[in-house]
């Protein structure tokens, strides 16, 4: 299943130089069982995008709570447009 993660930063400064001496260090790699397929920094440095896939939602646990003392998140499960076709179609709406 594909999830999007969208973030913002704690609007503590010194949250923030956490998150980014945190990234330097660690990298953003998510656990076992979570694959990033996309990663995007808004322009204003406000926020990203993760666009992550897996099944194992101990892994989408474990890496929201690895940044959710500096990163306010929203992850939500997302569909592909065939998808979306599929279940209008199953649903008589398409």
């Amino acid at each position: 299943m594909k999830f999007m993660l969208t973030y913002t930063w704690k609007p503590d400064m010194e949250a923030r130089g956490i998150a980014f001496k945190r990234f330097k260090e660690q990298g953003a790699a998510p656990p076992k069982g979570l694959k990033i397929l996309g990663q995007w920094s808004r322009a204003d440095f406000n926020g990203g995008f993760d666009l992550l896939e897996g099944d194992d939602v101990e892994a989408m646990a474990e890496f929201a709570l690895t940044w959710s003392d500096v990163l306010d998140m929203t992850i939500v499960p997302v569909l592909e447009p065939e998808t979306v076709k599929k279940v209008l179609k199953k649903s008589g709406r398409w």
